[in-house]
């Protein structure tokens, strides 16, 4: 049976997953001078603050406010960026979920591609920091993510964020639709059975950890195998899915479960 702990987990890209490093501190009025530098020399990091400025304001004021003062405790402003984009990993992938609702086809296929490759990393390094990133946490460790794969990750919120928006010609899958793949899929796999029955364990080993990232791993991989087209429904039905749970959830979870 479909488990209400699915939660938005299918969909926990690993997105914005980002470290810190230390620098010599600087003044922050430097900042927004050291973040122009970014964007004029073509950095991704540049790139995300241009994104939300223009694009969402709202997230742009926590972000900033987050990235100046860890840039006044002495990191630059792209260590910054990073850490303010950990720190706001819940609101991104609310961000993330929304606009994969109507995400073309093409940007599905790497959105997948991405989540694959993170958690087979993270499954074969740490399955604990996979299960987190599942949960749509940070890894607990800074540099559990190759430098290569955090830019990809990175390079899809930009892309995400500055694409136009439109519904034309993108479906996305039904309730009933996802809930009969992701049932008929524990079928066929068992690992995507047992990953549904974890998702919602509190304290798990990191043995069932390993277990619910190769499960996650399964499940991607068979939505991989399907067309673009087919692949981009599913995909888009999954979000629409995710964002109507964690709204649920949000509005009627106890006190002691509010992730």
């Amino acid at each position: 049976m479909f488990r209400r702990g699915l939660k938005a987990a299918v969909l926990a890209c690993s997105i914005v997953s980002m470290a810190a490093c230390s620098q010599p501190k600087v003044a922050p009025g430097d900042f927004d001078e050291e973040v122009q530098r970014l964007v004029d020399s073509g950095d991704m990091y540049g790139d995300v603050f241009m994104a939300l400025r223009e694009r969402r304001p709202e997230l742009y004021v926590d972000f900033r406010r987050i990235a100046v003062r860890e840039f006044n405790r002495g990191r630059n402003a792209r260590d910054s960026s990073r850490i303010a984009g950990m720190k706001m990993r819940e609101k991104f992938l609310n961000e993330i979920l929304e606009l994969s609702k109507v995400a073309s086809d093409e940007t599905i296929d790497e959105m997948i591609d991405v989540m694959m490759e993170t958690y087979q990393h993270l499954g074969e390094q740490n399955p604990n920091d996979c299960a987190r990133n599942i949960e749509g946490l940070p890894p607990e460790k800074a540099d559990d993510l190759p430098q290569e794969l955090r830019h990809r990750e990175t390079e899809l919120v930009i892309k995400l964020l500055t694409s136009t928006p439109t519904a034309a010609n993108r479906r996305a899958a039904s309730r009933k639709e996802v809930v009969n793949w992701m049932v008929n899929l524990s079928k066929l796999e068992p690992s995507v059975g047992r990953m549904l029955q974890l998702i919602d364990k509190r304290g798990r080993s990191k043995a069932e950890n390993k277990d619910l990232c190769d499960g996650m791993i399964i499940t991607y991989k068979r939505l991989s195998y399907k067309n673009s087209a087919d692949r981009g429904v599913l995909f888009r039905g999954l979000a629409l899915m995710a964002l109507q749970q964690r709204l649920h959830l949000r509005n009627t979870a106890d006190p002691d479960e509010t992730s």
